[in-house]
């Protein structure tokens, strides 16, 4: 296998990584959060700016949406399949929302982000233009 073939493989392994750990979209290391629900304007490592536009971040709802569907359905059809009453079903339901609400704000921003980094590149401030291919 020659060095073309496993670059892709390679820089996919490091995209994913860096989504999973919650990595800058540019540089995949710095931390783009730097609270529970915070962002830094810009990466700490390599500068750039997170938010592209004003209104950049309302197209991580679609993920938002997505996430939460995933993550509460399988709760749902089990509570559902199971009988639980309305009271228990609600109850079971707020309480997943309000404890995994951080975690799917910001996952759906990182991945927002990452999607925005591969259809639209960014390159690191000061660092040399890409040769065309």
């Amino acid at each position: 296998m020659n060095q073309d073939t496993r670059q892709p493989i390679s820089a996919s392994r490091n995209r994913l990584l860096a989504i999973l750990l919650q990595r800058c979209p540019v540089c995949l290391e710095g931390k783009p959060f730097d609270g529970l629900l915070h962002m830094h304007k810009t990466c700490p490592r390599c500068g750039i700016q997170f938010e592209r536009e004003t209104g950049f971040f309302l197209n991580a709802m679609f993920f938002a949406y997505a996430l939460g569907f995933v993550v509460l359905a399988p709760s749902a059809l089990y509570l559902y399949l199971t009988g639980a009453s309305t009271a228990l079903f609600t109850g079971v339901m707020a309480a997943e929302i309000l404890l995994l609400w951080p975690l799917v704000f910001r996952y759906s921003r990182i991945l927002w982000m990452h999607v925005d980094q591969m259809l639209d590149p960014r390159r690191i401030p000061g660092s040399a233009p890409e040769p065309d291919a």
